[in-house]
């Protein structure tokens, strides 16, 4: 077993060795800018699509005829499904071991894996025709979304100088694709055929399944796996021949990245920050609610159509401005936006200001809301970790800042028996992102500019 196990790596040298010497083909940073892209798209579409279609879903697979959100029936449905929803997040405990296999064994397969399951998961929902079912399609949506291998493949491909901007460039254009949603709910979502949620889910399975496997034909391993496992394979090699105790400097997998991060002070910083800020994620999940309370069917569809043009704007800006002023900076001003979005939408669906109004405010709100999560939970973590254990810690760290995300959704679940949804989004919010940005601007240091290469235990100290 042993003898075979070295053969395999060896292998992995060789094959390593022989790509890293190929000439890339003129204009192969922008085939992998489109196709991640695309996935970005999917994934996004994938993250979006269970909270969007939520009510629509519960209205049918419950039998609620009213299909009137603040119904005693809506909100018995509610409090079945979401805390067995919560609950189920636990099984994401499994996801860094999932994720550190792509130090070993590259990233170009998990890509693949993680988007082809996306799509599997999609399929699983929109085919369920029970409760039971509907859960596990959201399980494995919620297992294969959250991975983010695209965001791994751009940092470590593109220039330094330009990775936040490539980032969140990727992911502005994925974020207003999630118009998409609107447009297949203006085409399939019928208010008098309670099943039509269903079709909605057609278009982007096919998506996911398609640009899943075409990744894994038209991208090449990023160069940074590539260097640093061919150093961690050739030391392995050596002391395998010399029989000697030395030993790669740094170790992938699980175990070593929890142990990383809270040797880190920068990392540990970073991950008390997200879990914080990770509380405030919970509305997210709900907002389809409040809309399909505040308006009818049809103009719910507008509402959708509309936000995710201002989520995608404010995205591209966020990582255009985090490269030029640093990521802390551009936190301060995402969280601000943030706080001021979800207000504004509030109101606007209090006060009748209408679907585009509505869409506006929440498109701005979780435009500032996902990027600065993604510059807790992705980008800063990514320019503190050495290469060898970065994808580890990343999927270990997301892990860890996303359970901050129980807090909100507990303190949810409970309270909106007793208070309207709009009126908790205010209420918990405000607290817990006031708190996450103090910690951010006080604890955590810049990590613009750094060289991906050369990140030590030293670098932040």
């Amino acid at each position: 077993m042993k003898r075979q196990n070295e053969q395999l790596k060896q292998k992995q040298l060789e094959r390593l060795e022989k790509l890293s010497q190929l000439k890339k083909p003129a204009g192969y940073m922008l085939l992998v800018m489109i196709v991640l892209t695309v996935v970005y798209i999917v994934d996004e579409i994938t993250s979006n699509m269970n909270s969007t279609m939520q009510p629509y879903a519960l209205f049918d697979l419950f039998g609620i005829a009213s299909r009137n959100v603040n119904s005693d029936e809506y909100k018995n449905a509610i409090n079945t499904v979401a805390p067995i929803s919560v609950a189920s997040n636990f099984l994401l405990i499994i996801t860094p071991f999932y994720k550190a296999l792509s130090d070993k064994y590259g990233r170009k397969l998990f890509l693949m894996i993680n988007t082809v399951g996306m799509g599997l998961g999609m399929l699983v929902v929109m085919s369920a025709a029970n409760v039971a079912m509907y859960i596990i399609g959201m399980l494995l949506m919620m297992f294969f979304t959250p991975n983010d291998m695209q965001v791994l493949y751009i940092m470590e491909t593109a220039p330094k100088e330009k990775r936040a901007t490539y980032c969140f460039i990727a992911k502005g254009i994925a974020l207003v694709s999630v118009s998409l949603i609107g447009v297949f709910s203006k085409i399939f979502l019928r208010a008098d055929v309670p099943s039509s949620w269903r079709m909605v889910y057609a278009i982007p399975v096919v998506m996911a399944v398609v640009i899943g496997l075409l990744s894994f034909v038209l991208l090449r391993e990023t160069p940074v796996f590539a260097e640093e496992r061919i150093k961690v394979l050739k030391c392995e090699t050596k002391n395998a021949t010399d029989d000697t105790k030395k030993e790669p400097a740094q170790q992938s997998g699980v175990i070593n990245a929890v142990k990383y991060i809270f040797k880190s002070k920068q990392l540990r910083w970073i991950f008390i920050a997200g879990f914080v800020f990770y509380a405030t994620t919970f509305y997210t999940s709900y907002y389809a609610s409040v809309l399909e309370g505040a308006m009818a069917t049809e103009l719910v569809a507008t509402a959708l159509l509309v936000y995710p043009f201002f989520n995608g704007l404010i995205t591209v800006l966020a990582g255009i401005f985090s490269d030029k002023i640093g990521r802390k900076k551009v936190c301060l001003l995402l969280g601000s936006l943030a706080l001021i979005g979800i207000l504004a939408f509030v109101l606007a669906c209090r006060l009748g200001w209408g679907p585009v109004a509505a869409g506006i405010a929440y498109g701005c709100s979780i435009g500032g809301l996902w990027s600065m999560s993604d510059t807790l939970i992705l980008t800063m973590p990514a320019e503190s970790s050495p290469s060898g254990i970065r994808s580890s810690v990343m999927g270990t760290i997301s892990v860890m800042i996303g359970a901050g995300m129980f807090i909100g959704q507990a303190a949810f679940i409970v309270l909106q028996n007793f208070v309207p949804m709009d009126v908790l989004f205010m209420v918990l919010c405000l607290p817990f992102m006031a708190l996450s940005l103090l910690i951010l601007l006080t604890k955590v240091k810049e990590t613009k500019n750094v060289d991906l290469d050369n990140i030590t235990e030293d670098t932040f100290k």
